[in-house]
């Protein structure tokens, strides 16, 4: 069933001094770009994601979602507390003055279309999500689609343009320290250290042969040297090793898969046995 309400259609607009042309349009990164603020909402961030130009959003099963239509929305729609993000989360800024009372619930909202040429926001939501309730909240409702879940896909359409969405919380609870004896690859990802957010050693049957401490980072600018310590010139006072390194330096797998992050201390002295006495010269 779908809803038309047309004495609201320009009070969005009214707010607005810019105007749709073709020539803005036309530049699809500026007309549809990528980088669409967050909108942080009771408590949880909604990150907003552009899919393929002249596109609408799908779920699993190749269905449209369910929409209520915001028009009088002009590029740019990447700014901070405006464009579409902002009015299909919180809903449009003039709400009081439309008699929208009760917003759709934010967390069946999957996602937004949005259409340049005429200015228009398309709010997707889950099936059986719009009713009577939220007509005043939008300029028009179209609660025929029956898409459900996330946003899976998209299938073309000329002149709009697709954006999944994802939900998560402002302030998430900060991961539990790992419990003695825990595999150092079950520790929340580091992308700052690690290339894949993991020691390098949990790439390998599961991670059974990594220690129980984190190894070496390996996520280093192209040409950056100096993170290795295996690397360095020996030092025979220090580690009672037959090359001068700390021991994990030369076990299987080199420094990245068994050295720890900080270098380790020198071995006791009482443990040398490869100390290396230079010939002086008489």
């Amino acid at each position: 069933m779908k809803i038309i309400i047309t004495s609201f259609a320009l009070v969005y607009a009214a707010t607005s001094t810019v105007s749709a042309d073709s020539d803005t349009c036309n530049n699809l990164d500026y007309a549809y770009p990528n980088d669409i603020p967050w909108v942080d909402y009771l408590g949880d961030d909604y990150i907003f994601t552009r899919q393929k130009y002249n596109s609408v959003c799908v779920d699993s099963q190749g269905r449209e979602f369910e929409y209520g239509t915001i028009q009088g929305v002009y590029t740019p729609i990447d700014e901070t507390g405006g464009g579409c993000s902002t009015l299909c989360v919180e809903g449009p800024t003039v709400d009081a003055a439309r008699g929208c009372n009760q917003l759709p619930p934010s967390n069946r909202l999957v996602g937004f279309q949005y259409d340049c040429e005429s200015a228009t926001c398309k709010c997707l939501y889950e099936a059986g999500t719009l009713g009577n309730q939220y007509s005043h909240c939008f300029d028009d409702m179209n609660t025929s689609n029956q898409g459900n879940g996330q946003v899976y896909n998209t299938e073309p359409q000329q002149g709009e343009t697709c954006y999944s969405l994802q939900i998560q919380s402002t302030n998430p609870p900060p991961p539990p320290t790992p419990p003695v004896g825990t595999s150092i690859c079950t520790y929340s990802p580091d992308y700052d250290c690690y290339k894949t957010g993991h020691p390098e050693c949990c790439s390998e049957d599961g991670g059974a042969n990594c220690p129980n401490y984190l190894t070496m980072c390996d996520n280093h600018a192209e040409g950056e040297s100096g993170f290795d310590y295996c690397t360095d010139g020996p030092d025979y006072q220090c580690y009672n090793t037959s090359d001068g390194q700390p021991s994990c330096c030369s076990e299987s797998g080199g420094s990245l898969m068994n050295c720890p992050q900080t270098q380790p201390p020198c071995d006791e002295p009482s443990q040398s046995q490869y100390i290396k006495y230079l010939r002086s010269n008489k």
